[in-house]
């Protein structure tokens, strides 16, 4: 099978050459946290909620689907 020699290999090694300190938790998540995948999709978010309760403003009782 393909990979088998690595499928099951334990991670991090037990190798004495493998001397690399591990990173806290919390310092891993700090890594990604200016990472915005979605530029601009909170705005776009609070723009359709925004037309979407005006919506319901204008004509109350047509648009249930879309009531809370």
């Amino acid at each position: 099978m393909k990979y088998d020699d690595i499928i099951n290999t334990r991670w991090p090694p037990e190798r004495s050459d493998f001397n690399h300190p591990r990173m806290p938790v919390s310092q891993r998540a700090k890594i990604f946290l200016p990472f915005a995948a979605l530029t601009g999709y909170e705005k776009a978010l609070e723009e359709t909620l925004k037309r979407t309760v005006e919506e319901m403003e204008e004509k109350p009782g047509e648009n249930l689907e879309y009531s809370l």
